[in-house]
């Protein structure tokens, strides 16, 4: 704005013309000089504006988040949002137990299930203020992000994804060479797996080698974006995908010597006696086992080429919060290019980030990761979750029914068709519970 206003006819006028030009003149120089003190920074001038109230914030995390969360988020809090204090409680008692003592946190951290909160009706629809505060949704993993809308009966956002949970095939380099089997790839099928796992499977010496350990009929399913039912809540597990399934699973423990109950983690790491493991990469990424040589290779796949779902733990806001603004902004902060590229670089954690240039980061300040083939992480179309009312009453009997395949108890079609049998019953009486 221009400061310099001059009055170019000096002639003099009559007093009361004068109180005129004065009047119309004096709010335009003291707006002039308030744009000079403005430019000039004085803070008189600046528009004052009152510090956030302080707020604390309960956050019931797990203990991987928070060492993550006082690492990576609380230097970054105090910078950025220094009103906000965290407050971490103890992941027991229980969300119901907290309900209960009317102890409830603000921040949520769910793992891999959303159903717990959702249970106890604490899930909140994140989707208002996710427009409120331009979150940039298209920076996370879209597959995440619609895995976490499946929840909700119409696409709602009850939380957003705190990392990926990938599950990638590991294999021990030593048995290959001891065997003389050529390395695993990226973009195998299930078959050129199964196939390769047969020539490393065996008993020497008294001890038995492991070819492959798949660690649960549920990567699979994932893959094949299998549902357990079909219209009013009725099981089908006669389709055609089923069967796919549960013929690939018999096919791996056909292999003879192949099936073990041990812990898979254990076997691979501690007894190195297990030539492939589907599991995921992080934990030996961040506890290096000495002497283990190995890498990793993207997940096998079946026809469509899906990897497993992603969806591990989410950070989420419970409907009973009074702080779910100053909750969001820290959430939002999570997110945040600096945050993702310092969690990505020690990785602490496989990011949600879908930016290239943050997922080139991950693992460069870890030794361990080292030669290791870490964009596998990052690499592959995944799954997007199945998510369905009774999922987690057709869970365990399932697990049977695949421990029956594997352990050659029954036959497929068997096997399936009575765990469809004894899944309708549980439901029907879980639908009786529920009218009562």
């Amino acid at each position: 704005m221009n400061s310099s206003l001059r009055l170019t006819n000096r002639r003099a006028l009559p007093l009361d013309k004068r109180y005129v030009i004065f009047g119309t003149l004096l709010p335009l120089l003291l707006t002039a000089a308030g744009c000079s003190d403005q430019k000039n920074g004085s803070p008189a001038a600046a528009d004052a504006k009152s510090e956030p109230a302080p707020v604390t914030l309960n956050a019931q995390l797990s203990a991987a988040y928070k060492e993550v969360f006082t690492k990576y988020m609380e230097p970054v809090i105090k910078a950025k949002l220094p009103y906000i204090t965290l407050q971490y409680l103890d992941e027991k008692p229980t969300l119901e137990e907290r309900i209960a003592s009317g102890d409830i946190p603000d921040l949520l951290l769910p793992n891999g299930n959303l159903r717990p909160i959702i249970d106890v009706n604490l899930q909140y629809d994140l989707t208002e203020m996710i427009k409120t505060y331009k979150f940039d949704l298209s920076k996370l993993d879209p597959t995440l992000i619609d895995s976490i809308k499946a929840y909700g009966p119409k696409g709602e956002i009850y939380a957003l994804p705190g990392d990926r949970s990938v599950k990638i095939l590991l294999y021990n380099k030593d048995l290959f060479n001891k065997f003389n089997a050529p390395y695993p790839k990226d973009g195998m099928s299930w078959e050129d797996i199964i196939a390769l796992a047969r020539k490393l499977t065996r008993t020497e010496n008294g001890v038995s080698y492991y070819g492959l350990n798949p660690a649960g009929y549920g990567n699979l399913k994932s893959q094949l974006q299998l549902p357990v039912f079909g219209k009013d809540d009725k099981p089908q597990l006669s389709t055609p995908d089923w069967q796919k399934l549960a013929a690939t699973w018999k096919a791996i423990y056909e292999i003879p010597g192949n099936r073990t109950t041990a812990n898979a983690r254990d076997l691979f790491s501690k007894n190195q006696n297990t030539a492939m493991l589907l599991n995921n990469s992080s934990w030996l990424l961040r506890n290096p086992v000495a002497g283990l040589d190995w890498d990793y290779v993207v997940a096998p796949t079946f026809d469509n080429k899906l990897v497993p779902d992603l969806l591990g733990s989410m950070l989420s806001i419970a409907a009973t919060s009074k702080n779910k603004d100053a909750a969001f902004q820290v959430i939002a902060l999570y997110y945040s290019d600096e945050v993702q590229s310092a969690i990505a670089r020690d990785a602490a954690l496989v990011v949600g980030s879908s930016l290239p240039e943050i997922q080139k980061l991950y693992g460069t300040n870890t030794a361990s990761s080292t030669g290791k083939n870490v964009q596998a992480d990052f690499s592959g179309k995944a799954a997007v979750k199945v998510i369905e009312p009774y999922d987690y009453v057709a869970s365990p009997i399932l697990n049977q029914a695949f421990n029956d395949i594997a352990d050659g108890k029954k036959d497929i079609n068997t096997a399936l068709r009575e765990a469809e049998e004894q899944i309708n019953l549980k439901v029907q009486e879980e639908k009786t519970k529920k009218q009562k």
